[in-house]
């Protein structure tokens, strides 16, 4: 990512160290491959005026940030426990079926992983899967598939 584009997520959030995490998710959204690298991080200290060693202490303490290459479409599914309870577990079921991964892996040609999260706040539509800041939810197979298929071709965009 550019230090022009990494300037431009931080003054659009504020340009505030107290805006870190905000800050790190859009580079991480930002971000084809889906996680913050290494001179990223060190722009974003730099700018605001805190040690690299802080930065990477958030960076590795949010399970929400990523610090090694992820995938073009990182799908977080919620596990909270109404999602658990509107069927989270067979979201992933189905994503390991229809990706051909498990949980983690990323596919072959590098456009998907799948993680757990944290609750998403969306628990009125469970289960969800959050893709960048969009959450996609009551989820079946189809609708699952349909998702998958439309971020492929770019129908879905986020």
């Amino acid at each position: 990512m550019t230090k022009e584009k990494v300037r431009e997520i931080i003054e659009k959030n504020g340009g505030r160290a107290e805006n870190i995490l905000a800050m790190l998710l859009d580079c991480q959204y930002a971000s084809y491959e889906g996680y913050v690298d290494a001179e990223t991080a060190a722009h974003i200290a730099h700018e605001l005026g805190l040690s690299e060693t802080r930065v990477f202490e958030l960076l590795t303490y949010y399970a929400m940030l990523q610090t090694k290459p992820q995938a073009k479409y990182v799908l977080m599914v919620c596990n909270s426990s109404p999602c658990h309870f509107t069927k989270a577990n067979e979201v992933t079921q189905v994503l390991e079926k229809q990706l051909g991964v498990k949980l983690g892996e990323t596919t072959a040609d590098g456009l998907f992983v799948y993680h757990y999260t944290a609750c998403v706040g969306a628990c009125d539509i469970g289960p969800v899967i959050k893709v960048n800041d969009k959450v996609f939810g009551n989820l079946d197979e189809g609708a699952i598939v349909g998702l998958l298929n439309g971020l492929r071709d770019g129908t879905i965009e986020v």
